[in-house]
Order: structure tokens, then C-alpha cells, then sequence
């Protein structure tokens, strides 16, 4: 029987959690992935509300910067939050902001409710932010498994 694991991280610029952590070697590859914000927004913002947290707004900038570190995650077969900070900046994002990442969800639906079930990621997915950006990427090279990324700023 094959036993399936799926982890989590969860990153913000004022408080770090980690949820689970599972370190997978793998060679560099192209990736490809998508920017899926729009797939996730009525479910996050539906979470928020239930939680008496304002809506998030889709954001195409955070959406592309959460794009190519999903695919720098699924290249390297890892889950890493490497240069939050610088990574933000190349992107032009500025203050508060958050990072949840996970691995081996198969949809939106599912690495949504995966990271409501870990303190930090809620932490996150509820902090004082009001727009969000959520992509997904897959090498062949790290077994295809999808890597999640969701970024949160203000």
C-alpha cells in the first residue's frame, strides 16, 4: 500500500509556523504551473466572512510572485519559504505580508481546507490583509506533485 503525505507551511513577515515539513530531493526542471486566485477567492473570502474578516481582492502581482515560487518548490522537489522577504521586494510588495505553501493537495478545494486546519496557515489566511494571490505548480522531476503557494498583503 502507498502511503500518500501531503504537507504544509505556513510564513508570515511577523509570526512563522510550521505545520509540517517534508523534504524531497529532486534535479532542476521546467515547471509549469498556474495562477489559480480566482478559482480560490469565493471559498477564501467565504472563510473569512464565516470568521468576521473582510474579503480578499484577486491580485495579479501576488499571483505571478506566488506562480514562480511554486515552480522554484516543484523544480527543486522542496517546500521552502527561501527569501520571503527578498522575493516580496522583487515584486514590488511592501509591509505586512504572508506565505502558505503545501504539497500533494489535488485541488484548490482541498489545500484550502488543509491549511484552515493548521494555526498558522488560519492565522494567515485570517490576518489583517486585503488582497491575495494563489498558484499551483508541478515538475516531472519531483513526481508531478502539485506545490501550492498562496501570498497575503496588504
Amino acid at each position: 500500500m502507498i502511503q500518500r503525505r501531503n504537507f504544509l507551511i505556513a510564513f508570515s513577515s511577523t509570526a512563522f509556523a510550521i505545520s509540517a515539513c517534508g523534504l524531497l530531493a529532486g534535479p532542476a526542471r521546467a515547471a509549469r504551473g498556474n495562477i489559480v486566485t480566482g478559482q480560490a477567492l469565493g471559498r477564501l473570502n467565504a472563510y473569512r466572512s464565516a470568521n468576521r474578516r473582510g474579503a480578499l481582492k484577486s491580485d495579479a502581482t501576488l499571483g505571478r510572485a506566488a506562480l514562480d515560487h511554486s515552480k522554484a518548490m516543484a523544480r527543486s522537489g522542496r517546500l521552502n519559504h527561501k527569501r520571503f522577504r527578498a522575493r516580496m521586494r522583487k515584486y514590488g510588495i511592501a509591509g505586512a505580508a504572508a506565505e502558505n505553501v503545501a504539497m500533494g493537495q489535488p485541488n484548490v478545494a482541498s489545500v484550502i481546507a488543509s491549511w484552515q486546519t493548521s494555526r498558522g496557515h488560519r492565522r494567515n489566511m485570517l490576518g489583517n490583509y486585503s488582497r491575495v494571490g494563489l498558484a499551483v505548480a508541478r515538475d516531472p522531476a519531483s513526481g508531478n506533485r502539485p506545490y501550492w503557494t498562496m501570498i497575503l498583503a496588504n
